[in-house]
């Protein structure tokens, strides 16, 4: 699934991980569907290791986040 910022709307800060990264509540564009998680961009900052470019999104790599 992709994280990228650019493919979300309603975006909605509702907490951070143990590292600092900021936790969001939002919904993919065209989707009614609320979900929570992280930005890439976000993550990007501080472990860019576990961001990877899909064409020209970003999307997080899960099991590499400390």
């Amino acid at each position: 699934m992709f994280s990228d910022r650019r493919l979300k709307t309603d975006i909605r800060k509702v907490g951070e991980t143990n590292d600092g990264v900021p936790i969001y509540t939002f919904r993919f564009k065209g989707s009614p569907v609320t979900q929570m998680g992280v930005m890439a961009q976000d993550v990007e900052k501080r472990q860019p290791c576990a961001v990877i470019d899909r064409g020209p999104y970003k999307r997080v790599r899960y099991d590499r986040l400390r």
